[in-house]
């Protein structure tokens, strides 16, 4: 009615401006983030806010929350890559400034948001405030290291968190906070994937800046009073030649290090850390590294920025092959021995999967998308999917999920959209075996007497709904923010309206076959016997002592009818 005016910005706050005083405002604070778009219902109940975090929120006209829509929060930047949680499956990267959000790939929903730094942020432009840049989990889950720093030229604040997850609870305590665990950023850091039920085996690497890396361990608390009985201390820091470190992981049994100092690689042992080889690779500096997995776990991959892919074996201790290509992104498959390769070039990112063992790829997807691939990971499926394609079988047991420098998160799909919408549609099914009204048992009947009069009548009726394809229930059932577009649909939609024509048997076949094939000797046989009339009128030639008795061809057609007839019944008699 024009009464009152609402705006909002970047410290995520709506503010209500009343048109009778100017000094009269109410406001709504701590929306999450910056507000974008502000929408008003045609009734002037509601509103609706557009964040930056790709969040949107209802709220009623008097500045009630009424409810919030988010799917997978969109950060200012990606510090911590893509990670899977072992115990959910969810993706955990940035959200909310100095959160970990858990998102749920099966239901697009936000599954919690974790604390880790644990400040009030502030919106101002230009401050330099504590982000969260690294995050880590154990190979069960139990544990999760998480890093944080202050970009500073001079002197960066950095710290190391360590995480337990609580049972009772169902979330993760902080049970160790070190500061500065490094002089300098910390670049790379993983935990060795053993056996968790023996906290010997638990081992997490950190490497920086400073030209070193460090191995922490747990140890008993001495403190008494120390709510924890085991904290977090560092066991061993190693160097090479004071070049910085960039990288590092472990091999599949936890029994190697793998670290990188720049153009070089690293192999260490994991229980007397000790030095066991190097591999060099000039020139440029190591980008990514990872081992084989399974099979292929006598392989050491690495990935430069000069623009080469190497695989080193580390039992020979030589270069086993290379090529020449500016990968981005080295993403091994937990479950099986294919590692996913992603490169940037000319403006185009194209996919390679292939196995250490053998140079040549499994699968190449080139111009895979236009946006640049910043992230990349595999997450284990619930069950292996049923692939019939041999070029798709290195996703039968995981899906590889991206991150585009836009913050789009994409998938590869081996199935059609109507494919890929069934396994949702199946919960059609669920609804129809919930516990029915009074009207739905009378509707029931109804149909059911209807259907049994129309095959007494000898009619044959096509339910529509029996038709219906799963797209289409889909496209009626999910909400319109999360479909393709309508162009996409469209093909698929007129499809499924679409009668397909039944099969016929073998033996329908062939007897339309035979009757068309005797009616075509008919036709000629008709066109000749005409013939064979205007000659004979024509021209009658009678030879005398050579008149034999010949039949007509529509003669003939008979007598071979009467020759295929089967007369086997007689001899019963």
């Amino acid at each position: 009615k024009g009464t009152s005016l609402l705006s909002g910005g970047v410290e995520s706050v709506l503010v209500l401006w009343h048109s009778e005083s100017d000094c009269q405002k109410d406001f709504l604070p701590r929306l999450g983030s910056a507000i974008e778009y502000i929408s008003m219902s045609t009734d002037g109940t509601l509103c609706c806010t557009l964040h930056t975090d790709n969040r949107i929120t209802i709220i009623n006209s008097n500045l009630r929350f009424s409810k919030s829509i988010q799917g997978l929060i969109k950060s200012r930047d990606v510090k911590t890559g893509l990670v899977v949680d072992p115990r959910t499956k969810a993706l955990v990267l940035n959200g909310e400034p100095g959160h970990l959000q858990f998102y749920c790939l099966q239901s697009d929903q936000q599954l919690f948001s974790l604390d880790i730094v644990q400040r009030q942020y502030i919106h101002q432009a230009g401050l330099k405030q504590v982000d969260l840049v690294k995050v880590a989990f154990s190979a069960e889950g139990k544990w999760l290291a998480t890093v944080e720093e202050r970009e500073e030229v001079t002197d960066p604040e950095l710290q190391l968190k360590l995480w337990f997850f609580d049972e009772e609870t169902q979330s993760f305590k902080l049970n160790t906070r070190i500061s500065m665990p490094h002089e300098d950023h910390i670049t790379d850091m993983c935990f060795r994937d053993m056996d968790e039920l023996e906290d010997d085996s638990l081992i997490l690497v950190t490497a920086g800046r400073d030209r070193v890396f460090k191995v922490w361990v747990m140890v008993e608390d001495s403190d008494p009073e120390a709510q924890q009985s085991v904290s977090w201390s560092c066991d061993f820091v190693g160097s090479y030649h004071n070049y910085e470190a960039t990288n590092c992981c472990f091999s599949e049994d936890g029994s190697l290090l793998a670290v990188s100092f720049e153009e070089t690689v690293t192999v260490w042992d994991s229980v007397t850390w000790d030095l066991k080889c190097t591999f060099c690779h000039p020139p440029g500096k190591i980008r990514n590294i990872c081992f084989g997995r399974l099979t292929c776990s006598k392989y050491l991959i690495g990935a430069t920025d000069y623009g080469f892919l190497c695989c080193w074996n580390l039992l020979s201790c030589a270069l086993e092959w290379s090529a020449h290509l500016n990968i981005l992104i080295l993403q091994p498959d937990p479950l099986s021995e294919h590692i996913a390769a992603v490169s940037w070039l000319s403006k185009d990112s194209s996919l390679f999967v292939f196995k250490p063992n053998d140079p040549r790829p499994v699968y190449i997807q080139r111009n895979l998308c236009k946006e640049k691939i910043q992230l990349a990971a595999f997450v284990p499926r619930e069950e292996p999917e049923m692939i019939g394609s041999e070029k798709y079988l290195w996703l039968r047991r995981s899906q590889l999920f991206f991150l585009t420098d836009t913050q789009e998160l994409m998938t590869l799909s081996t199935k059609s959209l109507e494919e890929r919408l069934t396994p949702s549609s199946k919960q059609l099914a669920v609804e129809e075996s919930l516990p029915v009204t009074p009207f739905s048992l009378l509707l029931g009947k109804h149909r059911r007497q209807q259907s049994q009069d129309n095959i007494d009548l000898g009619k044959l009726i096509h339910n529509k709904h029996e038709q219906d394809s799963p797209a289409v229930k889909e496209l009626l059932h999910t909400p319109a923010h999360v479909l393709p577009s309508a162009s996409f649909l469209c093909p698929i939609f007129i499809n499924s309206l679409l009668i397909s024509k039944g099969n016929k048997s073998a033996e329908e076949v062939a007897d339309e076959v035979e009757m068309e094939s005797e009616k075509s000797e008919d036709d000629s046989d008709e066109e000749r016997d005409v013939t064979e009339m205007e000659q004979e009128d024509a021209s009658p030639v009678e030879l005398l002592g050579e008149t034999t008795c010949k039949l007509s061809k529509s003669q003939e057609k008979e007598l071979r009818k009467i020759r295929k007839m089967d007369y086997s019944w007689i001899s019963a008699f």
